[in-house]
């Protein structure tokens, strides 16, 4: 004897419409959001050139010709302090010695940003129009084992600065990375 199927357990699928309002309002909200937020992370990136893989210039893209009058300057972070240097040399300390940095730490210990500022601000008035083709441009280089905050701190203070009546001026503007010296 064969039963009788109950007309209960026929499940009978029924078609629902989908409505996509939800996700287009949600995709109406994130897209001028996203677009918002990606111009203000632009204006927070600082351009750096990278040292090139094999030896050269800062920059990497072209060698020096003979005719072009370079300046060269180089600022190094040590535990020391700060040593200033061009092709010519490197700025002495206040006791006259290569050996010392030409910004020495604070007695604190800590780094003198505002002396580096200084003394790069009386760099740029002494090469101003004297022909240079790289005067806008310093390379950084570091200590392997100096915070990368220092670092940091220090491209903020060598890129701009604020002049007497409040206003920002590029200092130092083309940041080269130069190597980490051990």
């Amino acid at each position: 004897m064969a039963y009788k199927p109950s007309m209960r357990r026929h499940l009978k699928i029924q078609e629902i419409p989908l409505d996509i309002r939800p996700v287009m309002n949600l995709m109406v909200v994130l897209i001028p959001l996203l677009l918002s937020s990606a111009v203000f992370t632009k204006l927070a990136i600082q351009e750096l050139n990278l040292p090139p893989a094999k030896g050269g210039t800062g920059t990497g893209t072209e060698k020096p010709t003979e005719e072009e009058k370079r300046l060269e300057l180089k600022v190094l972070i040590s535990k020391r302090g700060f040593y200033i240097g061009s092709r010519a040399g490197y700025l002495t300390g206040e006791a006259n010695t290569e050996a010392d940095p030409a910004v020495p730490l604070n007695p604190d210990g800590s780094y003198d940003f505002k002396t580096l500022q200084q003394k790069l601000i009386e760099i740029k008035e002494k090469i101003a129009g004297m022909g240079f083709t790289d005067e806008k441009m310093v390379i950084i280089s570091a200590e392997a084992d100096i915070a990368y905050k220092h670092i940091v701190k220090a491209i903020d203070y060598i890129s701009t600065y604020t002049d007497e009546e409040g206003r920002e001026q590029e200092l130092f503007p083309a940041i080269a990375i130069g190597q980490i010296l051990m």
